[in-house]
């Protein structure tokens, strides 16, 4: 996601940054010798060796608490940084760090979230729910946020996602039972029917379809 064309998401992110201020990010960091040979210059390492490594063979706990912003705002403009493994590291960390930190984490998570909803999946390169969901799921809380943006975007996009979500679920996809469960309430089958008849023509018109024979 181009964090440029969100206001939102571009928003979270200097919230987070404000967050960490306390935090200054290191210049280098310790590294196990065999690993990456000793010292890395923060500037000079591969994101993907960051995201991976950082507070483990790379660094302590405190460099990764420090560098979660450019972290972050890397696993969103980077395609090899998945947010998924990001967000877990996160989790793995943050029960130590202070309310401020963790409330500007879950910020940025909803306003991602709330980022995608607003694009149709099959925009240029969109994620699935199924896929933003299982990342954002990696901090390891209850999906009540995420299932109150989708519940307050009553748009088309929005709609979308959810009858992908419902479709991808039946065959197969990983869903949180919590986030099935609401996906398939009388309620999100009323929507996707009123969805359906409204975007009759578009070219999702055949997924807004399935997923209501499937609810029905």
């Amino acid at each position: 996601m181009d964090v440029q064309t969100d206001a939102g998401v571009d928003a979270a992110l200097w919230g987070l940054e404000a967050a960490f201020v306390a935090h200054p990010a290191p210049r280098s960091l310790a590294g196990c010798p065999q690993c990456h040979g000793g010292e890395v210059s923060v500037a000079d390492a591969d994101p993907l060796t960051l995201a991976l490594t950082l507070g483990n063979t790379l660094g302590t706990p405190d460099d990764l608490r420090a560098l979660t912003p450019w972290l972050l705002r890397t696993a969103l403009t980077d395609e090899r940084v998945d947010l998924r493994t990001v967000l877990g590291r996160i989790a793995e960390n943050w029960a130590t760090w202070g309310d401020l930190e963790r409330d500007a984490v879950r910020d940025l998570a909803d306003a991602v979230w709330s980022a995608l909803l607003d694009m149709h999946p099959d925009a240029p390169g969109g994620a699935t729910a199924v896929g933003m969901l299982d990342s954002v799921g990696a901090l390891g809380e209850p999906p009540a946020r995420l299932i109150a943006i989708w519940e307050y975007k009553e748009i088309a996009s929005a709609d979308h996602h959810l009858a992908e979500l419902v479709v991808d679920a039946f065959y197969g996809a990983r869903v949180d039972p919590r986030i099935l469960a609401w996906a398939h309430a009388d309620t999100q089958r009323v929507r996707l029917e009123r969805a359906r008849d409204r975007d009759a023509r578009e070219r999702w018109a055949g997924t807004l379809t399935a997923a209501c024979d499937l609810l029905a």
